[in-house]
């Protein structure tokens, strides 16, 4: 069954915050330590709904959210994140969403770029497989620099 991939709308906000504080997903996080309130997540939500240039895009399986990808423009590279549904991870998931916003973008832009921290070993392992390469390592922070030159 494929994947569907759409752009997030205000609809999302609830399910995107409870996936926001899984304990997980803030393990894996770069960017913070801790949950996040509502109203939090409503700010940081409704800016990237309304941006130009940052998207989240919702992915579907037999119409049911099961993860979403980030896509962050920032000059001429894309900075990706994603994450999947709980229920549905060890499954192939982060791959299929991952090439799918690849190939969307692709055309658009040359180079793709995501941070993963080094014990996130699935992460890891996807970007991987997709092709991207460790550019360098941020010790302070144990996190890996992943870049793809199409």
């Amino acid at each position: 069954m494929p994947l569907t991939i759409r752009k997030a709308k205000i609809d999302d906000l609830l399910k995107i915050f409870e996936w926001a504080n899984e304990k997980v997903v803030i393990q894996n996080s770069i960017e913070r330590s801790k949950k996040v309130s509502i109203n939090e997540h409503s700010k940081w939500f409704k800016r990237y709904i309304t941006s130009k240039y940052n998207f989240i895009f919702i992915v579907s399986l037999k119409n049911r959210r099961i993860g979403l990808v980030r896509v962050d423009h920032q000059k001429k590279e894309i900075f990706l994140s994603y994450l999947v549904d709980r229920k549905k991870r060890n499954k192939g998931f982060g791959y299929q969403m991952l090439s799918k916003i690849i190939k969307k973008f692709k055309n658009e832009k040359r180079v793709f770029k995501a941070r993963v921290k080094r014990d996130n070993v699935a992460s890891n392992s996807i970007f991987i497989k997709l092709g991207f390469k460790i550019k360098y390592t941020n010790q302070n922070k144990n996190t890996f620099l992943y870049r793809l030159e199409i």
